[in-house]
């Protein structure tokens, strides 16, 4: 059974989601929120669509993606026929693995360039230069996934992960946050904040606090 102190007791019949995610401090909101208002008032931006502009509450970058605790042991349970039980208390560890491989202090990221995510595109993404401490701490955060994985039963966490969409992305990382969805206009011809005199706006660092892994 389920350990009475364990941290998701009750959290899987209410299908939790768990992501393992940094999010930007106030003076990096202020900016990427003023990055989205620039951005959508650029002609090019919104040529052909209508973006969807991701929330301030919203905004973030992602380290691991989990997913949701009840959808993930529907996967699971068929590949191993791990017991309910034994699969909550096994997250309870790898809540508390992830949460100790977050970076214990912020994480100071330069931008690297605007682009397009997703299989069409329609996905708006400030993308980030990694950092040593964020690469680390991604490590550590895989290392943790891949070791409950295993401990479910997964021989072959590779494989599993490669064909599971909680979880294909989860052993590289791309540092980026999403500005926008449903975008189908036209990339800046510039690297705003570049030099050229051609941009309204700049693009800074950020600094990215870490968040708690049940989201």
């Amino acid at each position: 059974m389920a350990l009475p102190d364990s941290p998701l007791a009750g959290y899987l019949s209410g299908n939790r989601r768990l992501y393992a995610q940094l999010r930007p401090d106030p003076e990096s909101l202020t900016h990427l929120m003023k990055l989205q208002q620039d951005l959508a008032a650029l002609p090019e931006i919104n040529d052909g669509g209508r973006p969807r502009w991701v929330s301030e509450r919203q905004l973030h970058l992602t380290l691991i993606h989990f997913g949701k605790v009840r959808d993930v042991y529907a996967v699971v349970s068929v590949a191993t026929g791990i017991a309910r039980e034994d699969y909550e208390v096994l997250l309870a560890d790898y809540v508390a693995e992830t949460e100790a491989a977050m970076p214990g202090q912020p994480v100071v990221l330069e931008p690297a360039v605007l682009s397009r995510f997703g299989r069409h595109g329609r996905t708006l993404v400030l993308e980030y230069f990694p950092s040593s401490a964020l690469m680390q701490s991604h490590a550590a955060a895989f290392a943790a996934l891949a070791a409950f994985l295993r401990r479910c039963g997964i021989a072959d966490v590779e494989a599993f992960t490669a064909a599971d969409p909680n979880f294909m992305f989860a052993s590289r990382l791309r540092p980026h946050i999403t500005l926008s969805r449903a975008f189908a206009g036209v990339l800046p011809a510039f690297l705003p904040g570049s030099g050229d005199g051609a941009g309204a706006f700049q693009l800074t660092h950020v600094r990215l606090e870490s968040m708690p892994v049940v989201y």
